[in-house]
């Protein structure tokens, strides 16, 4: 009798001492920010500069938001005649920012989402393009970030831009890999930056 009553004592009182265990128990928000994305890459074999923006949320050394950016540097010729190519595309923006309280540190990411490609005759006074297409992307980047001040940061990152969807008699036979690109990024980010080495909320 006396085991069964040590066994009802220690069932009740075993979670006393236990430590609770909770899945999102250190999840602290240290701000977010947002601003304009300047990207060098290439577009079927033409480089030229890309314009966008984007912006996050930083959940501990994470961050996740939203981006878009496009360009119309690029021509395709079509039976001796250019025509503009233009490439537009945004999504998810997920990344990580470590450590950063030092004045420079490393960033990384993943932007993925979908776009529209289409091939337009600016000669003709048309709402539609002569060709277009939908496709899927995601761009792996990674780099460094430099702190200017509490409020404004620069990020400096390489990647590289994954495209597939294309079918080539949707786009007068272009195919991937004419979007696909090495990529060279310039990101400001505006926003309130609360982070410490110590994870204790302290501002940068």
């Amino acid at each position: 009798m006396k085991y069964i009553v040590f066994g009802i004592i220690f069932m009740f009182s075993s979670p006393l001492y236990a430590q609770e265990e909770v899945l999102f128990d250190r999840v602290i928000v240290h701000g977010g920010f947002g601003g304009p994305i300047i990207e060098l890459s290439d577009l079927h074999n033409q480089s030229g500069v890309w314009a966008g923006g984007g912006g996050g949320v930083i959940v501990n050394d994470l961050f996740f938001g939203l981006f878009g950016q496009g360009s119309d540097f690029a021509e395709h010729i079509i039976d001796g005649k250019e025509y503009p190519l233009e490439f537009a595309y945004g999504g998810l923006w997920l990344g990580f920012v470590r450590p950063t309280h030092k004045v420079v540190h490393f960033t990384g990411g993943l932007k993925i989402g979908g776009g529209g490609i289409s091939i337009k005759d600016n000669r003709e006074d048309q709402a539609d393009p002569l060709y277009k297409e939908t496709v899927f992307v995601a761009q792996p980047e990674v780099g460094v970030e430099l702190n200017l001040f509490k409020w404004f940061r620069i990020a400096l990152t390489g990647g590289y831009r994954f495209v597939s969807g294309v079918q080539q008699q949707n786009l007068a036979g272009l195919n991937n890999r004419d979007f696909n690109s090495g990529t060279l990024a310039l990101t400001l980010r505006f926003g309130k930056f609360y982070k410490s080495r110590d994870n204790d909320g302290v501002r940068d």
